[in-house]
Order: structure tokens, then sequence, then C-alpha cells
């Protein structure tokens, strides 16, 4: 099965975009959870919501069959 490299890239840049994403969300965290006396459930799970439906997103367009050449 042949790779076109053409193909991959965006994949690749979305995995990127996602990254920088997660390490913002993840500063964020940080930073509530050492001011943050509360719980901080409701904030976490707005946080991570549109974390998740990104990786799921990516999961089905990897999952997603390729045309054969």
């Amino acid at each position: 099965m042949a790779i076109n490299i053409n193909e991959v890239l965006p994949l690749l840049d979305a995995i990127s975009t996602q990254q920088r994403d997660i390490s913002a969300r993840l500063s964020k965290l940080i930073t509530i959870f050492r001011r943050e006396p509360e719980p901080v459930e409701p904030v976490l799970r707005s946080m991570l919501k549109p974390l998740r439906e990104g990786m799921d997103e990516m999961r089905e367009t990897l999952q997603a069959p390729t045309p054969r050449d």
C-alpha cells in the first residue's frame, strides 16, 4: 500500500494544531488548579469538550477508507 504524502500532510498539520491546543489547555488547567481551592470539574469538562470532539474527528478521519490508486 503506497502512501501519498499529499494525503498525509493535512493530517499531520491537524495533529500539530491539536497538540498546540492541548498544550494551551493544559497550561490553563495548571493555572486554574493553582488558584482554585474549589472543585474545578465544570471548568475542566468545558475545556476538555472541544479537545475530545477534535480527537473523535481525527479518529474518524484516520479510520476512513482511503481510495485505492
